[in-house]
């Protein structure tokens, strides 16, 4: 451990910072959005006069450098998980991850599809907003969830349950074996042609 990170710990420790750098997260999360689908509107309409999420310091910004959330707002394909990975790396410490409308959470509409990944397979969670699409308030109280965890608190938290659904879909029927070919007739011997003189 450096000299610096020491003299941090012990700065941390003596001072009681800690509690004002905690309270300091909470109150300037900053979300970059990774908009994959329909749940962008709600995000919207968070932001929106009505709700204003900015009252509780959710800034929604456009580059991953200068955020500590992402806001994962509908389906990620095989595609996109690349993209979020690459997003969430960009990050600096200390980030979150919003799991944002059923899509995001366990597939939606998709969940037995070939090409949908789960965000959590890719990131790891924070919180899990449900729904579809989630509602703005939804959207407000996983920013207080994310809060509620930056405090160290116990609070409410929602997480998906894996259900297997398998013994209710219908199983594949086994492919037909192809019929053997009849065997071709063979081709009658061709009769020897006899040498022309001239």
């Amino acid at each position: 451990m450096s000299v610096v990170q020491r003299l941090k710990e012990y700065m941390l420790r003596q001072a009681k910072l800690d509690r004002v750098i905690k309270w300091g997260i909470k109150w300037s999360m900053w979300p970059v959005h990774l908009v994959t689908s329909c749940c962008g509107v709600e995000v919207a309409h968070t932001s929106a006069p009505v709700f204003d999420a900015e009252r509780w310091g959710v800034l929604p910004f456009n580059t991953m450098r200068q955020t500590n959330v992402v806001l994962v707002e509908g389906t990620i394909t095989r595609k996109m998980a690349k993209v979020l990975k690459w997003v969430y790396e960009q990050m600096p410490e200390p980030k979150f991850v919003i799991a944002m409308g059923a899509c995001a959470v366990r597939g939606g509409l998709f969940w037995n599809s070939y090409h949908v990944v789960q965000v959590d397979t890719v990131v790891p969670v924070d919180a899990y907003i449900p729904g579809c699409p989630p509602t703005p308030e939804a959207v407000i109280r996983a920013f207080f969830m994310v809060g509620n965890k930056i405090l160290g608190k116990p609070g409410p938290e929602v997480k998906p349950v894996k259900v297997d659904l398998t013994p209710y879909l219908p199983q594949p029927k086994p492919a037909a074996k192809p019929a053997a070919k009849p065997a071709a007739p063979a081709k009658p011997a061709a009769a020897p042609v006899a040498p022309q003189t001239a």
